[in-house]
């Protein structure tokens, strides 16, 4: 089965949510932390809780209040037989109309034929499932039993009772029918040490499942030290709570490191159901080393009876997945929003190649896109400089520095990132008008991205020596020249085209040789700052210039301030 449509209200952080899922088997959610996307995962999970002991607290609903029930529907297509008949569910039934996205309160043979499944918990803390539709709104109960079929499982950083036979995981669901906890009622009575006498009789069909585990665990690079099979746990005081569990030998896998537990989840999940399952997994990269992130993920992509929904805040994960998978959280006030990465109108973007260069700030709130590697070193010194101040940083703000590579993909960036609604602004040299011009800075400006420029079509080195207190433009030289290694007084001299003394020390202060030393600077041949790292360095070095109130009414401080400013800006 597989999940075509979320509502969820006043659930946790999420005031209202109403995402019409696309046609797809992967989703991947992205965005700044606390937009909620760990909590549209849990949503899933407890619509389709396979026990009724579901545990539930005020602070369950948004912002604590009990006074607003948690609803959460989630409508499921591609059904089960059974789930479709007249004397279970087919009353009932709905239809979804894939193309247009859109759900049908009736069913009918153009539509996929699906189900609403609703889970309202009230302030007395009593979860009830029902399924429901517009005919029936009050909907007639959805059975534990059939909550377990959907093959919902959850990937979560605790995972250890999973790799036990306990109620509903995904290890019960691969075993074929035996009465657990009769096995378990004897072996409390025999003792761990009879247990593997009677092996061949009560274990079969458990020991065939820690056999295919194994299997599935040497294809996913899990290390196997002897062979699996199911043993008691020494740890598990009561054996019918998951005390029969899967062991490497005599150690129990729940040892294994978090991220080998989990990927064999994921694999033993993907086995264990015929009808097909519906995997969360939370925080994909946890534990993970890239090159197991790489295979997780190509096993994810093999999977083709499985329907995954993930979250994660890791650029390797990003770069791994495609435009289609990847769904973009917003959260204001509580209202979430998702927006798909590949939706229409956004393929002029090129948004896959700006996912693979840029993947950090897919995963921030705000983007300033800067031209340069320049600038994005020196505002990192501005940040730097703004948190000694006692000013919260760029990464309070949710703020990620983006390096367009030159001017001419400032715009196509910039429109990329608005589209998909993130806060965007621009930082950008004013000498480069063919490639980024002022038009274009208001063009970008009329659709809410702010830029911010240089005056008089000078670049940031050029700008920044025309405004610095003359010790600070020294300060400057001398990095370049005793820190950096570049021959700065015979770059300066080609620019200035006079006669200059050799001690930098000496050199007089006048417009013309600040224009020659900005345009040595900025040279691409010499480019003494032209990294993010020299960049920052570049800053701390001029940064106590701006505790001077007369280079606080320059233009490269007032650009600065408003670019500030706006990164405040909730």
């Amino acid at each position: 089965m597989k999940i075509r449509k979320i509502v969820i209200k006043n659930f946790r952080g999420v005031k209202a949510l109403d995402w019409n899922v696309p046609t797809a088997d992967i989703f991947c959610l992205i965005g700044k932390g606390d937009s909620s996307k760990s909590t549209i995962l849990e949503a899933i999970r407890y619509t389709f809780h396979p026990q009724w002991n579901l545990a539930l607290s005020d602070s369950d609903f948004y912002q604590c209040k009990i006074a607003d029930p948690i609803v959460i529907e989630i409508t499921i297509g591609h059904l089960a037989a059974d789930f479709c008949a007249l004397n279970k569910y087919g009353l009932h039934l709905r239809g979804w109309d894939a193309a247009a996205q859109k759900l049908h309160d009736e069913p009918d043979d153009h539509f996929e034929s699906v189900l609403t499944a609703r889970l309202t918990v009230e302030k007395d803390l009593e979860p009830k499932w029902t399924v429901v539709c517009d005919r029936n709104p009050d909907g007639v109960p959805f059975k534990q039993v059939d909550r377990n079929k959907v093959g919902v499982g959850l990937i979560g950083v605790f995972s250890e009772r999973e790799l036990s036979w306990a109620n509903g995981t995904a290890l019960a669901k691969l075993t074929a029918a035996q009465s657990l906890s009769e096995l378990l009622a004897n072996a409390s009575r025999t003792a761990r040490s009879s247990l593997d006498v009677d092996r061949a009789v009560t274990l079969t069909n458990f020991d065939t499942a820690a056999t295919k585990s194994q299997e599935i665990a040497k294809l996913l690079g899990v290390p196997v030290l002897d062979g699996y099979k199911a043993h008691l746990d020494l740890a598990s005081i009561n054996l019918k709570i998951g005390g029969l569990s899967l062991h490497d030998g005599e150690i129990p896998l729940r040892q294994l490191g978090l991220g080998s537990r989990r990927m064999l989840q994921c694999g033993i999940q993907k086995a264990g159901l015929e009808e097909g399952h519906i995997t969360l997994f939370d925080e994909l990269e946890f534990g993970l080393e890239p090159h197991r992130i790489t295979r997780l993920i190509k096993h994810i992509r093999e999977d083709k009876r499985g329907q995954y929904f993930l979250t994660t805040h890791s650029p390797m994960v990003l770069r791994e997945l495609t435009v289609q998978d990847l769904h973009v959280v917003h959260s204001k006030g509580g209202v979430v929003t998702i927006i798909s990465a590949a939706k229409k109108g956004l393929e002029e973007h090129e948004i896959q190649g700006k996912i693979r260069s840029n993947a950090e700030a897919f995963l921030s709130k705000k983007v300033i896109v800067c031209e340069g590697a320049t600038e994005v070193g020196f505002l990192r010194g501005f940040d730097d400089h703004q948190v000694e101040n006692a000013r919260d940083p760029f990464s309070y703000h949710g703020v990620a520095l983006l390096d367009a590579r030159g001017a001419g993909n400032l715009k196509g960036i910039a429109k990329a990132f608005q589209s998909l609604c993130y806060d965007v602004s621009v930082l950008a040299d004013g000498d480069a008008e063919k490639l980024f011009s002022p038009a274009d800075a208001a063009n970008l400006a009329a659709i809410g991205v702010p830029t911010y420029l240089w005056s008089d079509q000078l670049s940031l080195e050029e700008r920044a020596f025309q405004d610095l207190p003359w010790v600070y433009v020294l300060a400057s030289l001398r990095l370049a020249q005793n820190e950096l290694s570049y021959p700065v007084y015979d770059q300066v001299r080609t620019q200035y085209q006079e006669a200059l003394p050799e001690d930098l020390g000496a050199w007089p202060d006048s417009l013309k040789l600040r224009a020659a030393i900005g345009a040595a600077a900025k040279n691409k041949n010499a480019g003494w700052f032209k990294d993010t790292t020299r960049g920052d360095l570049w800053f701390k070095t001029v940064s106590p210039a701006f505790k001077d109130p007369v280079f606080g009414k320059t233009n490269l401080a007032l650009e600065l301030g408003k670019l500030w400013e706006w990164a405040e800006r909730v």
